[in-house]
């Protein structure tokens, strides 16, 4: 019977060996049904068995022995290591970890990206010879590992491991020969694995322009340059920003505030400039300085923590930047730093009444030589002072009032923009409190200065803006004209 199923001379003979006995599997011919084999059992454990086994497991035994052997070139624990080496001609590219922290020491000191590390860990890991060339090590020359054209150092506490990459397989150009440095055995790696092991230093480099963790824990900013010194500060209870400028302490405009902070947090370097003279890249005389200020929390309760960016100049649509911790600059879409105010007048509220003003209860309007006065009774219930008549479109001239805003703050022009002014507008809370407006003589492109009685400043309002304050608050919403052209 044993003939009978080709086992008298087994094709093949796989023997295992346990710590409870020896297993051995001989397999004989192929089934009548196509898809298995015949297989004899032998173990010390139960007696002799002859059964049927999926043809796929001779197919698996016919393989050559190099199939079976470990492509990984160099497995890692990736929270293990604490160093890693790029040697590539004169280049040279140092990361070590320091208290939990990725930094990168060469070819420029600057913060190194956790992920992208732990990616590029994560790849060595992964690594895999195509096919295994000479296990001897033989003349090194021949692969051009005599002088090797890019050698990886990984190091962690116990071991020191090097990757060498030598010439290209001449037979394989898509192949090039490696080894381990403490290994005999040459083998191939595929091209493309080493050209992004070779881009090493752009990879792991943090991009990031500023490394607060959140733009919400900035306390505060500081500024200096052409614009003068100054510095917003956040409120701990209140959470609002205040611009302290001159010896004032003002309200910030929140908005401006939190989206140009929050537009650097989220930026990416397009390019570093590591070689470049600062003198060019316009360092030495920056044209603005910002000092971020925020708290990070430690073992003893909290520190605050302090970053600087030296805003250099300006070429083909990029601005230069140099950041207190990293050596050498980055280059950024100019746009989005021309966000940046470089006067405190950009951080003022471009509201023209004051925030917390609360509900408008009095208006005089005074333009074209007309003066009207108008007094709220509740709601949108509004009366002309003098007749008692109502007027309920003066509810919505309010409403526009309350809304309006300025497009920029200028430093206060010249009295004649100011000598016949086109609107005047006294408002007046229910604390009787009042804010005078006073509109000045209109450019060609119809904006208009806008100055606010006892605020240094002047506000610059458009076209639509200057319609709005010199039309009548007795017309109806959707029905402004020019004061020149009402009857």
């Amino acid at each position: 019977m044993i003939q009978t199923f080709g086992l008298g001379q087994p094709t093949r003979t796989l023997s295992v060996r346990t710590k409870e006995g020896d297993l051995k599997l001989e397999v004989g011919r192929e089934t009548p049904v196509s898809g298995g084999v015949y297989g004899r059992i032998r173990s010390g454990r139960c007696d002799e068995e002859i059964a049927v086994v999926e043809k796929h497991l001779g197919e698996i035994l016919d393989r050559d022995l190099s199939t079976w052997r470990e492509k990984r070139i160099l497995p890692l624990t990736v929270p293990d290591v604490q160093e890693l080496l790029l040697h590539q001609g004169t280049l040279e590219v140092e990361v070590r970890r320091k208290n939990g922290e990725w930094t990168m020491l060469k070819p420029v000191e600057a913060p190194a990206d956790p992920t992208a590390v732990a990616g590029v860990l994560g790849e060595i890991s992964a690594l895999k010879a195509t096919s295994f060339v000479s296990d001897t090590g033989g003349d090194l020359a021949l692969f051009g590992l005599n002088a090797p054209t890019l050698a990886l150092e990984v190091k962690t506490a116990a071991t020191n491991r090097v990757l060498q990459i030598g010439q290209n397989d001449p037979k394989e150009t898509n192949q090039v020969f490696a080894r381990v440095a403490d290994q005999n055995s040459v083998f191939l790696l595929p091209r493309g694995s080493v050209d992004l092991l070779a881009k090493l230093s752009d990879r792991i480099r943090d991009k990031r322009v500023v490394t607060f963790p959140s733009p919400e824990l900035v306390q505060s900013v500081d500024f200096s340059g052409k614009g003068g010194d100054f510095r917003i500060e956040r409120d701990e209870q209140s959470r609002r920003w205040s611009l302290k400028w001159g010896g004032t302490n003002r309200p910030a405009d929140a908005e401006s505030v939190d989206g140009w902070i929050k537009a650097l947090y989220e930026a990416r370097a397009s390019r570093f400039l590591t070689t470049e003279d600062p003198a060019k890249l316009g360092f030495i005389k920056p044209r603005q300085t910002l000092t971020f200020t925020w708290s990070v929390k430690t073992s003893q309760g909290s520190t605050n923590r302090t970053e600087t960016l030296r805003i250099g100049d300006e070429s083909k649509g990029e601005a230069f930047v140099q950041v207190s911790n990293v050596s050498g600059g980055i280059a950024l879409p100019a746009g989005l730093l021309r966000g940046i105010p470089e006067s405190p007048l950009g951080f003022l509220p471009k509201n023209i009444l004051p925030e917390g003003f609360g509900a408008v209860k009095g208006l005089v309007w005074f333009s074209g030589g007309k003066r009207k006065e108008f007094r709220s009774e509740g709601g949108a219930i509004w009366k002309v002072q003098g007749s008692g008549k109502d007027c309920p479109e003066v509810s919505g001239y309010v409403s526009r009032l309350e809304g309006l805003r300025v497009s920029r703050w200028v430093v206060a022009p010249g009295k004649t923009e100011f000598l016949k002014p086109e609107a005047e507008i006294l408002v007046e809370n229910s604390g009787g409190q009042k804010v005078k407006l006073v509109l000045g003589r209109s450019g060609s492109d119809g904006t208009a200065p806008l100055k606010i009685e006892g605020t240094e400043p002047v506000g610059i309002l458009g076209r639509d803006g200057v319609l709005q304050l010199k039309n009548s608050p007795e017309l109806p919403s959707g029905g402004e004209r020019s004061p020149g052209t009402q009857r």
